[in-house]
Order: structure tokens, then C-alpha cells, then sequence
């Protein structure tokens, strides 16, 4: 885990090598400890490396050199970025949202979200996370939207203008306003976020936009 990386991960962090060694007992702890504080640091001042982590705690279970130097990637990086600064800063813009998904990253053919909350300057609420259901393309963005309607909802109480959700998926869009209207049946069950669009907001009203 010596040196320091520009990245906290390369651009094959999805693929997995079944075909590699197995951890000792002694690394196998020392993977399964890090990875848990990583846990506590990515959700509080390393938001940059959710992604990794989210696919880190995919392969506890099933800890072999290839996740052990994903791992040692990731404390590079952070090696090399202790100190950069988190910025965030309120303003009186609207809370914006932008959701999306990755389709069947994950070597069981899940996919994953990815979530970014300002407002105003930086990122107030970040996530990145595997998701449980296998689905379509455009369902996966449904679900993003549809599995994280409980922390839109925790905002609720920060005065703000309005919140935007941008979405870069139409069909999706059209399914999270409308319901039923313009649900497929294989997506009817997907449909807990169609009243969040109807929720009044302090001064304004929660939309989903085509993503910008």
C-alpha cells in the first residue's frame, strides 16, 4: 500500500479476477478492517471514494489479491489527497438533485447508483451504492430514484426554493410524474416515488428535470 495514486480506483474496478489468490487469515482482517473505516471516511470528508468503497464491501466475502489491490488503491489516493478540502456552501439556490445508474457493472449482473444533493455550493448529500433488484436499463434509473426517495424526503425540512431531481433517462422522468399512466407492466411495481413529485416544498414544488 506504499506510494500515492491520482485516482482512488482504475477503470477495470468492476471487473473481478476469480481466477486469482485467495487472502491469508492476517489480510483477510486487515482488508475487512480498513474497508470498514473507509466506510465511516467516504460518508464524512472523502465522498470521492464511495464508489470504490461501495465495490470493496461487495467483495468481503470473497477476498482475494485482486480486491486486496483495489484496496491498496484507494490508500493511495487518499495518501496523496489528506489534504484536499470538502467545500460546501448554502446559497438561495433550489436543492438540486442528480441521479443516476450504471447498468450491470457487478459480476451478478446488478447495477449501481449514483447520487450527488447540493445546495448550493459542493455536494450537501452524496452516495454511491450497489442496487439489490436486477432490471432493465431504463428500469435501473428508475430504481435509483425510486430506493432513495426516503433521504429526498429527510431534506424536507431545509427551506429551500424548490427541489430539482435531474434525471438523463426520459422514460424515467415520465414514469416518476406520472405513475401508472406511463408504466410499463413490467415497471407498475417501481412507483413509490410518483407522489414525491406532488410534495409541496416550503415555497415551491419537487420536479424531475432532463438532466443538464
Amino acid at each position: 500500500m506504499h506510494g500515492t495514486a491520482k485516482t482512488p480506483a482504475a477503470n477495470h474496478l468492476f471487473n473481478v479476477n476469480d481466477n486469482t489468490k485467495k487472502l491469508s487469515e492476517e489480510k483477510a482482517q486487515l482488508f475487512q478492517k480498513i474497508v470498514a473505516k473507509l466506510l465511516y471516511l467516504c460518508r464524512r470528508t472523502q465522498q470521492d471514494i464511495q464508489d470504490t468503497v461501495a465495490f470493496l464491501c461487495t467483495r468481503v466475502k470473497s477476498l482475494d489479491e485482486d480486491g486486496y489491490e483495489k484496496l491498496s488503491r484507494v490508500i493511495q489516493y487518499i495518501r496523496n489527497t489528506q489534504h484536499m478540502t470538502l467545500p460546501s456552501e448554502r446559497n438561495d439556490d433550489p436543492e438540486w438533485w442528480w441521479v443516476n445508474s450504471s447498468y450491470a457493472v457487478h459480476p451478478d449482473m446488478k447495477s449501481h447508483t449514483g447520487i450527488f444533493m447540493s445546495i448550493g455550493n459542493g455536494g450537501t448529500y452524496t452516495l454511491s451504492c450497489k442496487q439489490k433488484l436486477n432490471t432493465k436499463s431504463s428500469e435501473a434509473e428508475l430504481v435509483a430514484i425510486d430506493d432513495h426517495c426516503p433521504d429526498f424526503l429527510v431534506v424536507q425540512g431545509i427551506p429551500v426554493p424548490a427541489t430539482i431531481i435531474y434525471q438523463d433517462n426520459k422514460n424515467t422522468i415520465l414514469l416518476s410524474e406520472n405513475g401508472k399512466m406511463s408504466s410499463s407492466k413490467g415497471a407498475s411495481t417501481y412507483l413509490f416515488c410518483t407522489p414525491l413529485t406532488k410534495l409541496p416544498k416550503c415555497t415551491g414544488v419537487c420536479c424531475i428535470k432532463q438532466k443538464k
